[in-house]
């Protein structure tokens, strides 16, 4: 008899949703433009670059690199408690260093902050039910913003020198939540994804997953940059006001989010960054106007950052490759984040016709975004599911395939009807609907309708979530044989 010790899912969660937040929160309070840097930083620059523009660009390089040569995702642990011991000791003494040394500090945080994201990314990837990434992320979104606004009040109120002191906090307290990641979790192989053999990424998806996120982003940056200084009002309660609307959609999405389909979020966000510039153009000169757009941008950015962490959750469990994944993704998000910045602030000098530019790659990015979705969404969904039904990774010890072992231990337990369970089996098995339908003798129409009843019963939204929950199940069940 051999037994497989469980992890328990909702442990694990806690584990990953604290020790990010809190690391996240450091991230955006300091050195990633966050106001504990403008407030207490010296007036410092190199060849012009500010010192969160070197962050960022040594924080996406780092990125870059790492997606190119790290390989062994089983040093996750080792790469996060490395870095975070390194960001402690950096932020720690900043207030000691002479303003000369600042950008080498800035340097060096960006690379320990992004070697702390890479390790973070295989429990993420592996120990997550795909249906719980969304309200993990927002949770964990939620969580790094309220730090970053207590961080902005104690700017305005606090002397410099306490601020850089108090600002690593959050780092101290991630430090015993990394230690206590459960032991079992560190060399815990999913049997649902590549891990065990050459990790095979499709060229032609990266790319376009990569120029996908570096085109949303840099047309948010532009929108974002163009906007700033006619949103900065005088007002102490619309400083803080921009952080309901982002806040309050993370909210709606733990609550909602699950029974949603897994590209709402980017609909939402595009759709939103386009009204947001018809606001602005419409009405910017208006106190009321004012807060709708900020509304609308806040609104938009809170869906596209719950998107892309998601999708890349999932990504990277489909093809095993989570620091390949998230390294070049988020090395296009941040220079991006950059061009727009530069880009942005060329555009302001060209007079009224910026806003035609910015309505234009508003354009640019709704087009962009109905055009890729659903061709990304049937490559995962193909892709997952030749995954999930592989027959040379997918054999377990008593010779049971995955597929048949998900199918027997998926079907109980969920009050299906006779003919519920018999249209599961063949989604598991990878038919699609037409072929569902010929062979159960029933129009697509009513498979439709059948599938509306069957998802809801497992607590999923889509085939993809379905599968996911079938493969998780399968790797978490102890197996028994001789």
């Amino acid at each position: 008899m051999m037994e497989e010790k469980l992890i328990n899912a909702s442990k694990v969660n806690h584990y990953i949703i604290i020790s990010l937040a809190l690391y996240f929160g450091w991230l955006l309070s300091f050195p990633f433009y966050g106001p504990i840097l403008h407030a207490a930083a010296p007036n410092f620059s190199v060849g012009g670059f500010s010192l969160p523009f070197i962050f960022t660009f040594f924080h996406a390089l780092t990125f870059f690199w790492g997606g190119l040569v790290l390989k062994n995702v089983f040093v996750w642990k080792r790469l996060m408690a490395i870095s975070l011991g390194v960001t402690i000791a950096v932020s720690m003494s900043l207030f000691l260093l002479p303003p000369q040394i600042w950008p080498w500090a800035m340097v060096v945080l960006g690379i320990s902050a992004a070697v702390y994201i890479f390790g973070w990314t295989y429990p993420y990837t592996v120990f997550v039910y795909t249906g719980d990434r969304l309200k993990l992320m927002a949770s964990v979104i939620i969580g790094a913003n309220i730090i970053y606004i207590l961080f902005n009040v104690i700017s305005r109120i606090a002397p410099p020198s306490l601020m850089l002191v108090t600002v690593g906090l959050p780092l101290w307290v991630a430090l015993p939540f990394l230690f206590s990641f459960p032991t079992s979790m560190e060399n815990k192989k999913p049997l649902s994804s590549p891990y065990n053999k050459r990790v095979y990424i499709p060229t032609p998806l990266m790319l376009i997953l990569c120029l996908f996120i570096a085109g949303l982003y840099l047309c948010s940056g532009f929108m974002y940059n163009i906007m700033q200084p006619f949103l900065s009002i005088d007002n102490p309660f619309f400083i803080y006001y921009r952080y309901i609307p982002y806040i309050a959609v993370l909210l709606i999405m733990i609550r909602f989010g699950k029974g949603l389909q897994r590209y709402f979020p980017v609909y939402m966000g595009v759709s939103l960054l386009g009204l947001s510039f018809v606001s602005f153009a419409l009405v910017y000169k208006s106190t009321a106007g004012l807060f709708v757009t900020t509304s609308l941008i806040e609104a938009a950015f809170a869906f596209l950052d719950l998107f892309i962490w998601t999708t890349l959750g999932d990504l990277a469990f489909i093809y095993g490759a989570p620091f390949q994944f998230f390294g070049f993704a988020l090395a296009a998000m941040l220079f991006s984040v950059l061009a727009g910045e530069l880009i942005g602030a060329q555009l302001l000098q060209i007079g009224e016709h910026h806003r035609l530019v910015t309505a234009l790659f508003a354009a640019a990015a709704i087009f962009l975004t109905f055009s890729v979705i659903p061709w990304l969404n049937e490559r995962m969904n193909k892709d997952f599911q030749r995954s999930f039904n592989s027959k040379e990774d997918n054999e377990s010890s008593t010779g049971q395939s995955l597929l048949d072992r998900a199918i027997e231990l998926l079907l109980p337990g969920y009050k299906l009807t006779p003919r519920e369970m018999e249209i599961t089996a063949l989604l598991l098995k990878g038919l699609i609907n037409r072929e569902i339908a010929e062979q159960l003798y029933i129009s697509e129409n009513t498979l439709k309708t059948h599938l509306r009843h069957i998802y809801p019963k497992f607590g999923v939204a889509q085939k993809r979530e379905l599968l996911s929950l079938a493969a998780d199940k399968s790797k978490d069940t102890p197996i028994s044989g001789n």
